[in-house]
């Protein structure tokens, strides 16, 4: 469980290296409990392998309890009084994430997360103009350039309200969040009016044309963020 010899593997990722890290950051830790607490660990690994937890997970796990509980040691506080007993903590911790998974952000590459957005966008965009003017009988919903820049604009608005959407336990973030969606929400507008005046080359879609748009938009998005695995999106 904390294993003083681990062996390093050569040209290992950072997140591995990270892990390593807090592996024997676990093994210093786990040296610093009293015998009380270390056998409230031994057991609680035991349990959490019963559960099938990772020993990935585990390690981060390990390394959040181990340092609350040395510090509260000096407070005479045991690991069953601040995690109550283990068959209650391993509960909890195979159906919750600690607060250090919950803070972690996981995002795909910049492309993947714009494809999403595009999809996103430009699905939602059609698809729901297209409805609404089915149902009140007009013959036309927006124009071809419209579409386009509900994909094209519409997916770099959520790229970048995803990039500076507040991560919790980090300050400063608000600030950046709020000013990059309203920038990017009124260069939409600006854009989406500059592509409504129809002529020969941008032709107005019919409201049905727009509904198939959406629909097929929606359904690609669902496919691809399963099968590309696209992390970090706001929807």
């Amino acid at each position: 469980m904390f294993n003083k010899h681990n062996k390093e593997v050569p040209e290992q990722s950072d997140k591995a290296k990270e892990l390593l890290a807090k592996k024997e950051e676990n093994t210093e830790l786990y040296e610093q409990l009293t015998n009380k607490n270390r056998e409230y660990m031994v057991k609680l690994n035991r349990s959490l392998d019963d559960h099938k937890v990772s020993e990935e997970r585990k390690t981060i796990i390990y390394n959040d309890m181990l340092k609350k509980i040395v510090e509260q040691q000096s407070h005479h506080l045991t690991a069953r009084r601040i995690y109550g007993t283990v068959t209650d903590q391993a509960n909890y911790l195979t159906d919750n994430q600690t607060v250090s998974e919950q803070e972690e952000v996981v995002r795909s590459e910049s492309w993947k997360i714009y494809l999403d957005g595009l999809l996103t966008a430009g699905g939602a965009y059609t698809g729901i103009t297209g409805l609404i003017s089915l149902f009140t009988d007009q013959s036309s919903t927006m124009t071809l350039f419209m579409a386009f820049l509900a994909f094209v604009v519409g997916g770099l608005a959520l790229m970048v309200i995803a990039k500076y959407a507040p991560v919790p336990g980090q300050k400063g973030g608000f600030l950046k969040y709020i000013l990059a969606t309203s920038g990017v929400m009124i260069g939409f507008v600006l854009l989406m009016t500059l592509g409504a005046f129809p002529s020969p080359f941008n032709p107005m879609l019919s409201p049905m044309i727009s509904v198939i748009i959406g629909v097929a938009a929606i359904g690609a998005k669902i496919y691809l963020k399963r099968r590309l695995n696209i992390q970090g999106t706001l929807f």
